[in-house]
């Protein structure tokens, strides 16, 4: 047991053996045994270094900005893709509906035609009308169209809501004497003006054959192509052309419309090129801006445009090569110009 008295004397009396040194040396002893444990030195318990934070914070950082620019550029290149869709759609409705129009077209030499010539070159955004067998807007109820007045053009009435874009007329109207009531039926050329598209229906090539301003607009126009704002064609002539080199092909060779009426089996195909923009991207240019940019894409035939190189013209599609030249070195707003598409299409003329 723990005797007081030998713990007071070992501390207040002189040191010396006795009989209780045994036992404060056991106490000693077994107070050690709860000596608390050694704390730990700074360096096992250290944090994150300012270096260390800085590292990892910028590698987040480049984690994150690579992650932005993949969605960037996935919703780039959907916007894109659904931009070119849109045009593609316009496009096919429209060319398909030529191809229709062009298909049932009269090829006679005794109707009229309005097409490019040598005497007619209609510099800038063609037009051309013919007589085809489909069905037309019709003025008088209970009368049938057995053939049209077809005839396609790109609106340049400033005032007009069609103002560059491209129109197509389809004048319905029976052929010679089936109605006597009926209004002026299809004709057939007797030699006078009266008998010809530009003489009977002007509407139809204003502002090319007739520049009246009463015959600028016209009920039976309507848009074919709204964002359609260039429209061209030429011609792949016959193996045994009157006019013209066989199987070449040309802006025209024939002199006037009445040259080609008399020789319209010269004609192998109609090709027809247009420029077609995207809806979003055409608010991007003003109407001004949009009709300069027709202007350059040069016609068919017509030298190199500034900066674009010398074009064979019997080369296929470099039409279409010295128009995409001049979008590229075109000074206007990129974002729209990106988005504009160019088509071309052969609608061969069955003879």
């Amino acid at each position: 047991m723990f005797d007081a008295r030998c713990l007071m004397f070992d501390l207040g009396g002189p040191r010396r053996p006795t009989a209780c040194q045994g036992t404060v040396h056991t106490i000693v002893k077994r107070t050690a045994a709860f000596t608390l444990p050694k704390q730990r030195g700074s360096e096992s318990v250290r944090g994150f270094t300012l270096t260390e934070l800085l590292v990892t914070m910028g590698v987040l950082v480049v984690l994150v900005l690579l992650f932005t620019q993949l969605v960037n550029s996935a919703a780039t290149t959907m916007t894109l893709g659904n931009k070119r869709m849109d045009a593609d759609s316009q496009a096919r409705q429209l060319l398909d509906r030529m191809a229709i129009d062009f298909d049932q077209m009269l090829k006679r030499s005794d109707v009229s035609y309005f097409v490019k010539t040598t005497g007619n070159t209609e510099a800038g955004n063609d037009q051309i009308a013919f007589f085809s067998g489909v069905p037309g807007y019709y003025s008088q109820a209970g009368y049938n169209s057995n053939a049209s007045l077809v005839a396609y053009r790109v609106n340049a009435d400033s005032t007009s809501a069609s103002y560059n874009k491209l129109e197509r007329m389809g004048k319905g109207f029976p052929f010679n004497g089936a109605y006597t009531t009926a209004p002026i039926p299809l004709l057939f050329r007797d030699g006078t003006s009266n008998t010809t598209i530009q003489g009977a229906w002007p509407a139809a090539c204003y502002p090319s054959c007739n520049s009246d301003p009463t015959y600028k607009t016209d009920p039976d126009y309507e848009t074919a192509g709204p964002q359609v704002f260039r429209f061209e064609y030429y011609y792949l002539l016959s193996s045994s052309p009157s006019f013209g080199t066989a199987n070449q092909l040309s802006a025209g060779p024939w002199t006037n419309t009445d040259a080609f009426s008399a020789s319209v089996k010269d004609v192998a195909a109609i090709v027809v090129a247009i420029a077609v923009i995207e809806p979003k991207s055409r608010v991007l240019l003003t109407d001004s801006q949009l009709t300069t940019l027709a202007g350059t894409l040069i016609d068919f035939g017509a030298s190199a445009a500034a900066g674009c190189p010398s074009p064979n013209w019997q080369a296929p599609g470099e039409l279409q090569r010295q128009w995409q030249c001049v979008l590229d070195n075109t000074s206007l707003p990129r974002p729209a110009i990106s988005s504009i598409r160019l088509y071309e299409r052969y609608f061969y003329v069955s003879q």
